[in-house]
């Protein structure tokens, strides 16, 4: 069962890591953390998928119509689509109450069930709604970065903002509130007990708790501080930086980095220790070191990040990069290879699936999915733009000839691939099967027990156990048997 939404895929994510780790092993710099988050982010955003289907699947007959490749309809017991292409797209699920829709997919799309309902336009303005059974409906309007309005039943749901000018915002950016008044001239955060302010951000920034400050004079000094946590301190940002972490713990680490020449952490018993010289952000540093004793990694990077060498003794991880010809990379249940930036093998084997893909980009793209739990497997690869197929353990089965997009999207292809069709063939659990070919010129589907045949503008053909009929131009002559009743049509209008 495939569809858009809202579960990541954990292979996607694995392989940004990779990268992300690769070439940024030894940061400590504030606004490399920040920028490798903001990444972080937009892969995870970009690699969901959703818990509910989006189209008819199941072992309920399905009663089906088309017109040309332009228009479509199926309906299954509790489950409903119409296909306006490419302009609209509707899917309802009765059992769970799940709707979805699209415009011009990816342009725009919407889904919603009885707790929560969100919408996007270009993924840039979006809706998002959300019923919470203790604190009732919490909705968030979001024109990305412009406008953010929130709206709910408790006062920390609500807000407005109108970027850079004036506003608040709640529960952002992992803060509690933010605050601006035409940004950067002032703004202010707060989480908890901890207040922060700024004023030309982000060269002035002050602000404490109790057991929090943070002073900042950009680019001569600042100080972040938290008892019993971390101390950073920097001087003439970026060229001189040094602090504490993990204060709270049996062995904390240290860290002083001189720009570009050195960056060096450490923790307090030895246990753990790295050293990068001519360090730079993105690249990482011209020649690296680095181990744990606790987990017994060992690191080793030469020429920034074109050469790199890890290990450990319990051969959970290993990492050979030699860039951008050669590179395996393995972490817990996780491995990843790569024989220069064209091909791509993941391999992932956690409690959840066990999966195992192949890339050569961008042409050929191949995965198969073991989902533990539900003993179920699934099966996709695709040759760009020639061929796309697609296989579960349920027993569907869909190939087509040829696809417009490299990725893998449902609503993509069920969207857009039939105009640029030449074969296409679809085999369910209900035991129907389908085939067109031409972009749809010609469609055919079939049961055990029934025959349909569809030309566009030209004939409609059905024959079912206990119904017989056609259509010529959609009923300028017609004839239909039902059981023993018979009937002829003549100019669509009359009736015999």
């Amino acid at each position: 069962m495939q569809a858009e939404g809202h579960r990541f895929d954990p292979d996607k994510l694995h392989t940004f890591l990779i990268l992300l780790v690769s070439i940024s092993n030894y940061s400590k710099l504030l606004f490399v953390n920040i920028f490798l988050k903001i990444l972080l982010f937009l892969v995870i955003s970009f690699s969901l998928e959703a818990k509910l289907p989006t189209y008819p699947v199941g072992e309920y007959p399905s009663k089906y119509s088309q017109v040309w490749v332009f228009y479509e309809k199926e309906w299954r017991k509790g489950q409903s689509e119409i296909i306006l292409r490419p302009f609209y797209s509707s899917y309802e699920h009765d059992l769970s109450a799940h709707k979805y829709k699209t415009s011009l997919y990816p342009i725009f799309y919407s889904e919603k069930t009885n707790h929560w309902n969100r919408w996007t336009f270009l993924f840039i303005f979006s809706h998002d709604s959300t019923l919470h059974d203790d604190t009732g409906d919490d909705s968030d309007l979001v024109l990305s970065p412009l406008f953010q309005w929130g709206r709910g039943e408790t006062h920390k749901d609500r807000y407005v903002a109108f970027f850079p000018f004036y506003g608040k915002m709640k529960s952002k950016l992992s803060w509690g509130e933010i605050n601006f008044f035409l940004f950067p001239l002032y703004v202010d955060w707060s989480h908890k007990e901890f207040k922060a302010r700024s004023i030309l951000w982000p060269f002035f920034v002050w602000g404490s708790s109790d057991i929090r400050s943070e002073v900042r004079v950009f680019p001569f000094y600042s100080q972040k501080r938290h008892i019993a946590k971390f101390e950073h301190t920097t001087l003439l940002w970026p060229f001189i930086q040094w602090g504490k972490d993990f204060l709270d713990k049996k062995e904390p680490t240290s860290y002083s980095f001189f720009f570009p020449f050195y960056n060096i952490k450490s923790s307090l018993y030895g246990n753990m220790e790295s050293r990068a010289f001519i360090w730079f952000p993105i690249l990482g540093s011209l020649v690296g070191y680095g181990y744990d004793r606790k987990t017994s990694e060992v690191n080793y990077n030469f020429l920034f990040f074109l050469i790199q060498y890890g290990y450990s003794n319990n051969r959970d991880y290993r990492k050979h990069i030699f860039f951008p010809f050669y590179g395996y990379s393995r972490f817990a249940s996780k491995e990843f290879t790569f024989i220069t930036p064209l091909y791509v093998n993941m391999r992932t084997d956690t409690y959840g699936v066990r999966s195992n893909s192949y890339y050569l980009l961008p042409f050929f793209y191949y995965i198969e999915k073991y989902f533990v739990k539900e003993e179920r497997t699934d099966t996709y690869y695709k040759f760009w733009p020639i061929l796309k197929w697609h296989k579960d353990s349920e027993g569907n089965l869909s190939w087509n000839m040829l696809s417009v997009f490299p990725i893998r999207s449902t609503t993509l292809e069920r969207i857009w691939d039939p105009f640029v069709s030449i074969i296409e063939y679809k085999k369910f659990i209900n035991g129907e099967k389908r085939l067109s070919v031409f972009m749809r010129l010609y469609t055919q589907r079939w049961a055990q027990d029934e025959f349909h045949l569809y030309i566009p503008f030209v004939m409609d053909l059905s024959f079912e156990k206990d119904r017989t009929s056609w259509k010529i131009l959609y009923g300028f002559l017609g004839y239909e048997r039902v059981e023993e009743k018979r009937n002829l049509q003549l100019l669509w209008f009359f009736s015999i």
